[in-house]
């Protein structure tokens, strides 16, 4: 594995040292990712070699993708993007998906999350606290709402499929006229 993560950018490359150490081996291994199903919190972890520049709370590349099994009502989908734009809700899987650096900066944004949807914390309050943190983790500690998660078993099918408003009949198309490109 070393060897294919010897010419990653360092952000990468330090996430899936992290990743490799913590984890072991990923079930799936790529020239530009490294995948993890099942690992425990995570419903999957991913490190990707490209990584996205995000500036909130401080300029860093998002590297370390991870997900839970999470209901995010719908209303609270705009204050999530509002707080963190690397906190997202995944409707149809029925995830929370968390983007950054580091998986300790990934469970203080999606703790953080949590206290928004359960009305503990407005929307400032947790950019204000997603921004101490990042200074601890940055300083070499591990505040206390970044060492583990805390958002609780899931609760049954956590999917949400939406509805269909377009029906077909077995073996056919969708029952609804093809677009016309111009």
């Amino acid at each position: 594995m070393a060897e294919l993560i010897k010419d990653w950018p360092k952000e990468a490359k330090a996430a899936a040292e992290e990743m490799l150490a913590k984890y072991g081996p990923p079930q799936e291994a790529t020239p530009t990712q490294l995948h993890w199903q099942a690992n425990r919190p995570w419903t999957r972890t991913v490190v990707h070699k490209a990584g996205v520049e995000h500036d909130f709370p401080a300029r860093h590349t998002d590297v370390l993708e991870q997900a839970v099994p999470y209901r995010v009502p719908l209303n609270f989908f705009e204050p999530l993007a509002t707080f963190n734009g690397s906190v997202v809700p995944d409707r149809t899987r029925g995830e929370l998906v968390a983007r950054c650096d580091r998986e300790a900066t990934n469970i203080l944004g999606l703790n953080l999350a949590h206290d928004i949807i359960r009305g503990l914390k407005s929307v400032t309050q947790a950019r204000e606290a997603m921004t101490a943190g990042m200074r601890e983790i940055q300083a070499g500690k591990v505040p206390e709402d970044a060492r583990e998660l805390r958002l609780g078993p899931p609760q049954g099918d956590l999917r949400d499929p939406d509805t269909a408003v377009i029906t077909s009949a077995p073996g056919q198309g969708p029952a609804v006229a093809p677009a016309t490109i111009r």
